[in-house]
């Protein structure tokens, strides 16, 4: 896997433009250097929990002595996953249930940014790619280009709109079904060409 490619999927799973509406909600009334520095706080918590993923991740599935055909295949089954819940919306959504005060930790760094399935995604992504520079480098530069979409996120949502913004998520929802699709076909014809079949 390229940085580009682990870099971009791991940006659409952040989803920062889907988390506008729900970062100038909660920062709501706050001075524009605290809401800077909330975000900038919570986003550097996001980025010491991705990054202990990205660690332990590759011991887990070591440990567990997965085969690269199972990794494939499950890394696209959580990206279509990912991919529906954001094209069709629920109720139990966190962005439908934003608690009330100043956020810390919750829910900005965990679960809107480093939720479930990012962490998933890295945990995979690390244990497929062998070049821990590649997924470090990756992981920064996403994490980088959410903070300033998500700093700029006042201008972006005056520019796009709401009808944009939801323009863009559902976007960002039908190019993670691509990638998922995508990886799974990877990981069928790696099953196909790596398991003889019986005579």
């Amino acid at each position: 896997m390229s940085l580009f490619s682990i870099t971009l999927v791991l940006l659409l799973i952040m989803d920062p433009l889907g988390n506008i509406n729900s970062y100038l909600s909660l920062v709501n009334g706050l001075p524009a250097t605290r809401q800077k520095f909330i975000v900038i706080r919570e986003m550097c918590i996001a980025l010491a929990i991705m990054m202990l993923f990205n660690f332990v991740g590759e011991h887990i599935f070591d440990f567990l002595d997965l085969s690269e055909t199972t990794v494939r295949l499950s890394s696209g089954v959580i990206l279509f996953l990912i991919a529906i819940k954001i094209l069709f919306t629920s109720s139990d959504n966190p962005r439908a249930n934003l608690p009330e005060g100043e956020p810390f930790i919750f829910p900005i760094a965990v679960p809107l940014i480093a939720g479930p399935a990012l962490l998933a995604t890295i945990m995979l992504y690390a244990h497929l790619e062998h070049t821990e520079s590649i997924m470090f480098g990756a992981i920064l530069i996403a994490w980088f280009l959410a903070i300033l979409i998500l700093v700029c996120g006042k201008q972006i949502k005056k520019v796009l709109g709401q009808n944009g913004l939801v323009a863009c998520e559902r976007l960002i929802g039908m190019v993670l079904v691509l990638i998922a699709i995508q990886r799974m076909l990877e990981g069928v014809i790696l099953f196909w060409t790596t398991y003889p079949n019986p005579a």
